[in-house]
């Protein structure tokens, strides 16, 4: 026990404390960001199949079908797949022709999201996720 005390007792009592806090603050500032980026692929992800879905969606209900979609019914389709998007962060018109050719309208979903992103120590970034989705509606 005697052997044991003599080694510890050449070191001041705080220079541990002092190191975690340094060690920790990088380590919680990494491990912050890393879960951050992971939000924001996931959102990526999520505005990307919601784009998607709107445009099969928009496809299958074209202008030209039994049942034509309304614009607020594509949006309510994008809003099921991602919840926090609004109406705001569409682009219209959802229906688009081609000028090259002029007999063939395509389903457009255009979808722009504002990320506000938050890391403790570090100033809040916005990043713009866009996701577009085209598909041509059979005649």
């Amino acid at each position: 026990m005697q052997k044991r005390l003599s080694l510890l007792s050449g070191r001041p009592s705080g220079q541990t404390l002092a190191e975690f806090a340094m060690v920790a603050t990088l380590f919680f500032l990494l491990l912050f960001g890393i879960i951050e980026m992971g939000i924001v692929v996931f959102r990526y992800n999520t505005v990307s199949a919601a784009a998607r879905e709107a445009a099969r969606y928009a496809m299958v209900h074209s202008p030209t079908s039994q049942n034509p979609a309304t614009d607020d019914q594509i949006e309510a389709i994008a809003i099921g797949m991602a919840p926090f998007l609004n109406s705001t962060n569409f682009t219209t018109p959802f229906f688009v022709t081609d000028p090259n050719l002029p007999l063939q309208q395509d389903a457009k979903v255009s979808i722009t999201y504002n990320y506000m992103q938050n890391v403790p120590f570090m100033s809040a970034v916005t990043l713009n996720l866009t996701s577009s989705s085209r598909i041509l509606v059979s005649q």
